[in-house]
């Protein structure tokens, strides 16, 4: 049977075999997939690069930087605060709101007035006038233009309180410390705390009125009324043990009589007594470097009784005698024992 082609125009032309496509050189297929793992490496590459922080403030000016932090100072808004530092403190335990809000009830700060500095170069000076509660102060930030906008170079200070043992349960403005090396606040008032019911702090209110600096809070530690009944406590029960030994001079003890050449002691008829109360008159200080060591000194009045035998005759003895003693104790322990020095 005749082909029919029903495409008048192409008759009389002969059926074409169909044409085979070339093949791709490897190279080009290597070279596309390359350009693939590249754009997909590129692609990981973005998202895990350091992003700037998700509603990152603006300013256009020194004046608007500083303007700006202050008032996230005043509002207790401790995060926007953090976001005009040219460099976020890695230490932000108590850079936070409650910290903040806990400053504020003690003193609001108040801007009184942020000046207008020329920032046509990258870094300026800008003297900012504050109030903390009545208190004027003056902070001068230094500030630099970034690509972000103005920011301040410094938004912290911290504060060196001393020592505090972790015994003192010690916190700043409510949070707790467990790293009292580092105290990094922003400018406000603060007020240290302990949870130790025997030691107190005579001055425990901090003003932060600068930025950049450190500031010795000069806590003094000192003994409340609980305390100075622990201690008298602790040394009374000390002075207690020393009594009931059988000994004219007990090793460690601050009670003491000294046996002439030639005397013997019937050392199970000693008795020692504690004449008056000495614990109302004694005096306490605590140690600058551990506030949980207290230094005592009182004056301890103490009966002795005896056998005593000399050339073959027995007496009775029966003498009282008083001394100055210096003393440490652990306030926080009542196991540690007592050392007691005699003063002469």
């Amino acid at each position: 049977m005749p082909v029919t082609n029903d495409d008048p125009a192409g008759a009389d032309e002969p059926t074409q075999p169909p044409v085979k496509p070339k093949r791709q050189p490897r190279r080009l297929w290597i070279a596309a997939a390359l350009v693939v793992v590249l754009a997909l490496v590129g692609s990981i590459a973005w998202v895990l690069r350091p992003q700037p922080p998700a509603g990152t403030v603006s300013a256009a000016t020194p004046r608007e930087a500083v303007s700006g932090f202050l008032q996230a100072l005043a509002d207790a808004d401790a995060d926007r605060a953090l976001q005009y530092a040219l460099n976020r403190p890695v230490d932000t335990t108590l850079l936070t709101r409650p910290v903040l809000e806990a400053s504020r009830k003690e003193a609001p700060l108040v801007i009184v007035n942020v000046p207008e500095v020329a920032g046509n170069g990258t870094s300026v000076q800008v003297p900012a006038e504050l109030k903390l509660g009545e208190d004027p102060f003056t902070i001068t930030f230094s500030v630099s233009r970034t690509d972000l906008g103005w920011r301040l170079g410094q938004v912290t200070s911290t504060i060196d309180p001393g020592p505090l043992p972790s015994a003192l349960g010690a916190a700043l403005n409510g949070q707790p410390l467990t790293n009292t090396s580092h105290l990094e606040v922003f400018p406000g008032v603060y007020r240290f705390a302990e949870q130790l019911a025997e030691i107190t702090f005579k001055s425990s209110r901090v003003v932060v009125s600068v930025a950049g600096e450190d500031i010795r809070a000069g806590l003094q530690p000192t003994l409340t009324t609980v305390g100075e009944k622990a201690v008298n406590k602790i040394a009374h029960a000390a002075v207690k043990a020393c009594l009931a030994k059988k000994e004219p001079a007990p090793q460690g003890c601050p009670n003491s009589v000294k046996v002439a050449e030639g005397q013997k002691l019937s050392t199970k008829t000693i008795k020692w007594t504690l004449v008056s109360d000495p614990w109302k008159d004694a005096a306490y200080t605590l140690d600058v470097a551990d506030p949980t060591q207290a230094r005592g000194a009182t004056k301890l009045t103490f009966r002795f009784r005896c056998t005593l035998t000399q050339n073959g005759e027995k007496y009775m003895v029966d003498q009282t005698n008083s001394v100055d003693v210096r003393y440490m104790l652990t306030v926080t322990d009542d196991s540690v024992p007592v050392v007691w020095q005699r003063v002469a």
